[in-house]
């Protein structure tokens, strides 16, 4: 027979192996979750870089999603053309400044052709301030609104920002009808000028801004008189040469040089006074002729 303390030692030396062996077992097992959880967390990081990455939408003034203003959205800068003459240029031979032109480029959004002139500094208030963008169209095509234009235009390489709009009105001009807009442009300094742009543009589209001197706005006529002296400077399509000279056409016989309408009256005064010197002559005459008669 066994005594008690024999039963307990030889339960004591049988359960050592079997502790042994369920500890090797805690650890195999422990080693294949462990990596199963890695060959899973593996697996996980190539199917989220595989899956396109969220975006999160767009909030505007309104705070709702996708409602940002086209006026607060980031201008791409408009990218040159290789060294190209200018297509257009502004015929005023009586500026004080010659209206210079910028290098063509391309637009980023449309692709479009644009040419630039400007007269003028915006900084330089005692005089008038000049900027025309001439874009082609191959086809119509629907285009933004006079103030989202203007806001492009500004920020699009002038450091200006468009602080405040006025009264708004129609001109017509030899290239068609064309919105205007009293604006505020705000930079170094603030100006009062008149945006404009093409109603029912055709072979070319016309927008700008023209700034009076001395912060004043300009009058609507000086800027039907300012488009008027928009001519070609070569390197024209067919199409294009056709559209100017039906422009040509329509010009404002009220928008001729000083210098022509001076002469024009100036002739216009010595044929006035050569015909009332020979009436004169003739009346002095005919008295003579009614005294010598017996």
């Amino acid at each position: 027979m066994r005594t008690p303390s024999e039963g307990e030692d030889s339960g004591s030396d049988l359960t050592v192996p079997a502790k042994r062996r369920r500890s090797l077992l805690s650890v195999r097992n422990l080693a294949r979750v462990a990596g199963a959880g890695m060959a899973i967390a593996a697996l996980s990081l190539v199917v989220q870089e595989g899956r396109p990455r969220a975006t999160l939408p767009a909030v505007g003034a309104e705070g709702g999603p996708g409602m940002v203003p086209a006026s607060a959205q980031v201008v791409r800068a408009a990218r040159p053309l290789a060294e190209t003459a200018p297509r257009f240029h502004l015929d005023d031979p009586e500026a004080i400044e010659p209206p210079r032109a910028e290098a063509a480029r391309r637009n980023p959004a449309s692709g479009r052709r644009e040419d630039v002139v400007i007269q003028g500094g915006f900084d330089t208030i005692e005089a008038a301030y000049l900027r025309l963008t001439l874009t082609e169209l191959s086809d119509p095509e629907p285009a933004p609104s006079l103030f989202i234009t203007l806001a492009r235009r500004a920020a699009d390489g002038q450091a200006l920002a468009v602080i405040r709009t006025g009264e708004r009105s129609t001109i017509e001009t030899k290239f068609g009808p064309m919105e205007t807009l009293e604006v505020t442009l705000g930079g170094d300094g603030k100006r009062t000028c008149t945006g404009f742009v093409s109603l029912n543009p055709g072979t070319i589209r016309l927008d700008g801004w023209l700034c009076a001197p001395l912060g004043q706005a300009p009058e609507p006529r000086a800027i039907t008189c300012l488009l008027d002296k928009v001519a070609l400077n070569g390197q024209a399509s067919p199409e294009m040469a056709a559209a100017f000279a039906a422009f040509e056409a329509r010009r404002d016989p009220g928008c001729a040089p000083q210098a022509a309408r001076a002469a024009t009256r100036e002739i216009g005064s010595e044929t006035g006074s050569l015909a009332s010197r020979a009436t004169r002559k003739n009346e002095a005459k005919l008295r003579r002729s009614r005294e010598a008669r017996p």
